[in-house]
């Protein structure tokens, strides 16, 4: 195994303790953004848009991706042995 798949292996298990654990300060910070006043709540939500919910979502899209290269497509042409319908007429 290599390296960098070892160091993969580590740290898998600890992203989705470190995405909980950024979403829950950015709910904290948003609830006493709310204690403020209303601009101040909409500029702290707007603030954790970048700071919370891209790295968020780039994690989740490289999830994502990651599954559909390890997909398998469907293959195009049978097995050796079977008629493949609409050739030879």
């Amino acid at each position: 195994m290599s390296r960098t798949h070892r160091i993969r292996r580590l740290l898998v298990p600890l992203l989705p303790i470190l995405l909980l654990l950024l979403a829950w300060l950015g709910v904290l910070a948003l609830e006493q953004a709310s204690r403020l006043g209303s601009s101040e709540f909409w500029l702290m939500a707007w603030m954790l848009g970048f700071v919370v919910v891209l790295p968020v979502a780039m994690v989740l899209l490289a999830v994502a991706g990651a599954a559909q290269r390890h997909r398998h497509p469907a293959p195009i042409i049978p097995n050796a042995g079977v008629k493949i319908p609409g050739v030879g007429q």
